[in-house]
C-alpha cells in the first residue's frame, strides 16, 4: 500500500530538518579537501540518484518487501547499514534540489519521490528496534541489534583490559578509520556507530563498526595489499557518558573524550552477521596491514586529475545503493547495471559541475534556509503516492 501525499512530504519535512542540523553542525555544506572536490562528487552523485534511483530501487523491491530488507539488517557490521539507507535518501533529495534550484522543474515527480521516501521511510521502521525513523526523534538513539546480541557482546568484553591492549585497539580502529576514509574518497560510509543500549547498571554499549574493509567495487580500490577482514566492529561499555548519535552514524559524547570512561572493550570480526573476538595477537599485524593499504590507496587517488576528483562521485553513490542488492545475493550483475544507469547521468552533468557552469548551489541552500531545506509535493504532485 502506498504511501499518501501528507505521508511523503512528513518524511521529507522531517528528514529536511535532520539534514539541516546534521550540515550546520558538521559545517558539510563548506567541504573541501586537497584530494577530492567533495561538493561536486556530492552534486553528481545525488544527480544520478534523483534520475535513476526509483526504477533501480523497484528492481531491487522485486526481490524483497522493504519490511523484509530492514528486518535483515538488524545484524552486527550488516551492510547496508543506517548509514548506507539514510544515504540513499539524502542524494536523491538533494539530486531534486539541486535540479530544482538549476532551473529545472520538478513539478509532477512525484510519482519518482513517493517511491524513494516509502522506501526509506519502511525500512527505517522495521530496521530500527523503536520504530522512528531517526535519531532526531529518538533522543539521538540509533538501536537495532536484538536484546540478545547486546546481552551476548556484553558478556563478552574482557573485565580488564591491560593499557597496552587499549592502546593497541585505538590504533588499529583509528588507522581502519582512516583507511576507510580514503577507499570511499572522504565518506564516512565505511564507519557506523549505534546504539547506546542501556544495560544494568546504568551502563550502556556502543558499537563502532568499520565494514567493507575489502570492498573492491571502486575501480580504485584493487589492491595489492589486502586486508584479512570485511568487517571488523569495536564494542565499548561506557559509564558515566552521554552518547549522542546523528544521522550519519557519527558518534558524540559528553565528555567529549570518552576514553577514561570505557570500562570494558572489546573487538570483534564479522562475517555474514556471524561474529568473534579479534585475537589480539593480531592486532599490530593488521593495524600494520591497514596503514600499508591507506598509504597505496593515498598515492592511487593523489594522481586523480581535477575532473576524476568530482567523476568518481557516481562510483560513490553506486556503492552505496549496490549494498542493498548484496544483501539479496543479486551479484555483479546489477553493479554494472548501476553504472550503465549512472553513467547516463555522468555523460549530462559532469562537464557542467567540472567547468563551472553548474554550482553546487544546494549546499548553499541547506547552509542557509530557514524554512524547509527539500521541497514538498503538492497534493497534484502526489496522485501517485
Amino acid at each position: 500500500m502506498g504511501h499518501t501525499a501528507a505521508e511523503v512530504n512528513r518524511s521529507i519535512a522531517l528528514f529536511g530538518e535532520s539534514v539541516k542540523h546534521f550540515f550546520r553542525d558538521q559545517q558539510r555544506s563548506a567541504m573541501t579537501s586537497p584530494m577530492f572536490n567533495l561538493p561536486g562528487r556530492l552534486v553528481l552523485g545525488s544527480h544520478c540518484y534523483y534520475e535513476n534511483l526509483p526504477q533501480l530501487l523497484a528492481e531491487i523491491q522485486s526481490h524483497a518487501s522493504e519490511e523484509e530488507i530492514g528486518h535483515g539488517m538488524k545484524r552486527l557490521c550488516t551492510r547496508p547499514n543506517y548509514v548506507h539507507l539514510n544515504s540513499l535518501a539524502l542524494g536523491f533529495l538533494v539530486g531534486r534540489e539541486q535540479a530544482r534550484l538549476s532551473g529545472a522543474e520538478i513539478v509532477n515527480d512525484g510519482d519518482k519521490v513517493a517511491p524513494v521516501m516509502q522506501f526509506w521511510s519502511r525500512v527505517s521502521r522495521s530496521y530500527r528496534n523503536d520504530g522512528r525513523l531517526l535519531p532526531d526523534e529518538a533522543d539521538f538513539t540509533v538501536p537495532f541489534l536484538p536484546a540478545e546480541t547486546i546481552s551476548d557482546l556484553n558478556d563478552r568484553l574482557p573485565g580488564d583490559d591491560p593499557d597496552k591492549l587499549r592502546r593497541q585497539i585505538h590504533r588499529l580502529v583509528a588507522t581502519l578509520e582512516l583507511y576507510t576514509f580514503i577507499l570511499h574518497g572522504e565518506a564516512r560510509v565505511g564507519v557506523c556507530h549505534h546504539g547506546p543500549y542501556p544495560l544494568a547498571g546504568g551502563d550502556t554499549l556502543v558499537v563502532k563498526e568499520l565494514v567493507g574493509l575489502r570492498e573492491d567495487f571502486y575501480p580504485w580500490a584493487q589492491l595489492q595489499v589486502r586486508l584479512p577482514y570485511d568487517n571488523i566492529a569495536c564494542v565499548m561499555r561506557f559509564r558515566d557518558v552521554r552518547s549522542k548519535i546523528v544521522l550519519f552514524g557519527t558518534l558524540t559524547t559528553e565528555p567529549r573524550d570518552y576514553a577514561q570512561s570505557i570500562i570494558a572493550e572489546a573487538l570483534f570480526v564479522v562475517e555474514d552477521g556471524v561474529y568473534r573476538p579479534l585475537p589480539a595477537d593480531e592486532i599490530p599485524k593488521i593495524t600494520q596491514i591497514a596503514a600499508d593499504a591507506q598509504l597505496e590507496l593515498y598515492l592511487r587517488v593523489i594522481d586523480w586529475n581535477e575532473r576524476y576528483r568530482i567523476e568518481y562521485g557516481a562510483d560513490l553513490y553506486g556503492y552505496l545503493l549496490k549494498s542493498f542488492a548484496d544483501q539479496l545475493g543479486f551479484g555483479t550483475a546489477f553493479g554494472h547495471r548501476i553504472r550503465a544507469c549512472f553513467g547516463d547521468s555522468v555523460e549530462r552533468h559532469l562537464d557542467d559541475l567540472y567547468n563551472g557552469s553548474e554550482r553546487p548551489l544546494v549546499l548553499e541552500h541547506i547552509a542557509t534556509t530557514q524554512g524547509p531545506v527539500f521541497s514538498p509535493l503538492s497534493d497534484k504532485e502526489a496522485n501517485n503516492a
